[in-house]
C-alpha cells in the first residue's frame, strides 16, 4: 500500500467522524495553526475541531509539536492513528502529558476509544489571542475597523483592537466566521457565508 494510500484510508474515516459530531462544519484539509499543518479542521460557526492523522506509513517525529500547537487554540483535538502506533503514541501522551486530546487507534469500522462527550461544547477551552492567529491580515482588518482599525496597522496592532474589545465568544463567532468563509487553497468543503 502507498504512504497516500494508507493516509487516504484514515483521512476518510477522520472526517466521516467530523461530519458525524459536527454536521454543520466546514471541513479544510492541512489546516494552518501554531506554525504547523494539521490533517483536517471542522469549523463551525463557534467551534474548531483540529485532527491529526499517523498512518501505519507515516512517522511520529513531528507528533508532539502539531498536537501542542492544536491545543493552544483550545476545542476539540484528535490524534487518528494506524494501531501499529498505539505503544508509541501511549508513550507520547503519557509522557509529555498531552492528556486533553483524543487518541483514537483505527478498526476496520472507525475508530476505537472515541468519547463523544469529550467532544462537547462545554469542554471547549479557546484562548482568544491564538484564534487571532490563525487569520490574516485583512480578516483581521475586519473584526477590528469598528474600534479604529485600519490597513496601516500591523497584524498585532489589529490583534490587539479586536481582542481587547470583543467579548470572547464575539472573536471566537468571528474567526470562525472568517475561517468559513476564506478560500483556501487546498482540499476543503465550499466557503460558508454565516448570518451575521
Amino acid at each position: 500500500m502507498s504512504a497516500s494510500a494508507a493516509e487516504a484510508r484514515i483521512r476518510a474515516k477522520a472526517e466521516a467522524v467530523l461530519r458525524e459530531h459536527f454536521p454543520d462544519a466546514r471541513i479544510v484539509h492541512e489546516f494552518p495553526v501554531a506554525n504547523v499543518r494539521l490533517d483536517l479542521a471542522a469549523i463551525t460557526p463557534d467551534r474548531l475541531a483540529l485532527v491529526e492523522i499517523k498512518s501505519e506509513l507515516d512517522t511520529l517525529s513531528r507528533l508532539e509539536g502539531q498536537v501542542r500547537g492544536a491545543l493552544s487554540v483550545g476545542g476539540p483535538v484528535l490524534v487518528c492513528f494506524a494501531p501499529r502506533w498505539a505503544a508509541a503514541i501511549r508513550e507520547i501522551w503519557t509522557s509529555k502529558g498531552l492528556y486533553n486530546v483524543e487518541w483514537l487507534p483505527e478498526t476496520d469500522a472507525g475508530f476505537a476509544n472515541l468519547h463523544p462527550m469529550r467532544l462537547a461544547p462545554n469542554q471547549d477551552r479557546y484562548n482568544n489571542r491564538a484564534l487571532l492567529w490563525l487569520l490574516v491580515k485583512p480578516e483581521l482588518l475586519e473584526m477590528a475597523r469598528p474600534f479604529g482599525g485600519k490597513s496601516g496597522h500591523t497584524v498585532t496592532e489589529l490583534q490587539a483592537l479586536a481582542h481587547d474589545n470583543l467579548t470572547g465568544l464575539e472573536i471566537r463567532r468571528g474567526v470562525m466566521a472568517a475561517l468559513r468563509a476564506r478560500r483556501f487553497g487546498w482540499t476543503c468543503d465550499q466557503p460558508a457565508k454565516d448570518a451575521p
